[in-house]
C-alpha cells in the first residue's frame, strides 16, 4: 500500500505541477533538446507511475517479503492488527481511478498509433507517385515539382523527406541545413513523439502535463531539429534557410502565427557557447534528472509521512 500511495502521489505531482518547471526549460538560450527530452520523459514517468500504482495494489509486494524496512513492516503490522479498517477502501479507490486512467490512455494511444501508421503509409504512397525519388544521407528524399522553398518529413520505419524543387535556389549549405533539419526529425522519432503526446492530451485533457505537453512537444521538436542542423551546418546556414524560405510572393499566405513561430525559432538560434562532448553526453541524463527528481522527492515524502504516522500511533 505504501508503494501505491507513493506512486499515486508522484503521478499527481508530475501531472499537475510538472508544467510549471518544465516551461522554464523551454526558453531561448537553453538547449531545446534538453527541454524536449524533459517533457517527454516526464510524460513517460507519469504513465509509469499510474501503471505502477494498480500493480502495487494488486500484487502487494510487501506481503511476500519477510524482512521489510521499518515503514513497510509498521504498515503491515497495522493492517494485520486491524488498526486501519479503511485501508481496503483506499486501495480499491486507488486501483479503480488509476486503472481507469491507464485503460483510457492505452485505448486512445493505440487507436492514434494505428491511425498514424495508416495515414503515413497512404501519404508516402501518394508522394512517391507524384514526386521524383532521390537520396540524402540515410533517408529517401522525394522532390516535388514546385517553386516553393519548403520541405517536410514523414516518419516511420522508412522515414522520408519531401522537398520542393524551390530548395535548389538556396545556397548548398543552406539547402543541406534544411534537409538535415528534416533528417533530425526522422532520427529523433519526432513524429511519433508528437503523435503520442497529442494522444495523451486527448486521453487526459484535464491533466495539465498531458494537455500542455501536446503543444510543447509539437513546438520543441522544431528548435531541437534546428539545433541538430546547426551542429552540422552552422547557425548561420540554418538562420539563412529559415529567412529565405519564409519569404513568399503571396503575402496573403502569411499570418501573425507563422511570423511568431519564425521569430521564436530564430531566437533559439542565437549564438551560444557550444557545449563540449562531455556536456552533450549528459544532455539526456540531465533531462531525466529534472523529470524524476520531483517524483522521487514526492514518493519519499509520502513514505516518510506514512512511517511517521504509523510509528507515532
Amino acid at each position: 500500500m505504501i508503494v501505491a500511495l507513493a506512486l499515486f502521489a508522484a503521478a499527481i505531482v508530475l501531472g499537475f505541477a510538472a508544467p510549471r518547471w518544465l516551461a522554464r526549460l523551454a526558453m531561448p538560450g537553453r538547449n531545446p533538446r534538453v527541454a524536449l527530452a524533459a517533457w517527454v520523459s516526464t510524460q513517460v514517468l507519469f504513465v509509469f507511475a499510474l501503471v505502477g500504482g494498480p500493480l502495487a495494489v494488486a500484487t502487494r509486494p510487501g506481503l511476500r517479503v519477510s524482512q521489510l524496512p521499518l515503514p513497510a513492516s509498521c504498515v503491515r503490522a497495522a493492517r494485520d492488527a486491524g488498526m486501519v479498517p479503511w485501508l481496503p477502501y483506499v486501495e480499491t479507490a486507488l486501483w479503480m481511478i488509476a486503472g481507469a486512467l491507464v485503460g483510457r490512455i492505452f485505448l486512445v494511444v493505440t487507436r492514434a498509433y494505428r491511425r498514424h501508421r495508416r495515414d503515413t503509409a497512404a501519404h508516402l504512397n501518394l508522394i512517391r507517385i507524384l514526386g521524383e525519388a532521390g537520396s540524402s544521407g540515410k533517408n529517401e528524399v522525394v522532390w516535388l515539382r514546385d517553386t516553393a522553398c519548403a520541405a517536410y518529413s514523414v516518419g516511420g520505419r522508412n522515414g522520408t523527406v519531401v522537398a520542393s524543387e524551390g530548395l535548389k535556389a538556396l545556397d548548398p549549405l543552406e539547402r543541406r541545413a534544411v534537409l538535415d533539419h528534416e533528417h533530425a526529425h526522422i532520427r529523433g522519432r519526432h513524429h511519433m513523439l508528437v503523435m503520442i503526446s497529442r494522444a495523451l492530451g486527448t486521453a487526459l485533457p484535464f491533466v495539465p502535463l498531458c494537455r500542455l505537453g501536446a503543444t510543447w512537444v509539437k513546438v520543441l521538436v522544431e528548435p531541437a531539429a534546428d539545433n541538430r542542423a546547426a551542429d552540422s551546418c552552422g547557425h548561420e546556414a540554418v538562420r539563412g534557410a529559415l529567412l529565405r524560405c519564409a519569404r513568399t510572393p503571396e503575402p496573403a499566405t502569411r499570418d501573425a502565427l507563422s511570423d511568431n513561430v519564425l521569430d521564436a525559432r530564430l531566437r533559439w538560434l542565437d549564438p551560444a557557447p557550444r557545449p563540449g562532448r562531455s556536456r552533450r553526453a549528459l544532455t539526456y541524463p540531465a533531462a531525466l534528472t529534472v523529470s524524476a527528481f520531483p517524483a522521487l522527492v514526492t514518493g519519499g515524502s509520502v513514505i516518510g509521512i506514512v512511517a511517521a504516522s504509523c510509528l507515532t500511533v
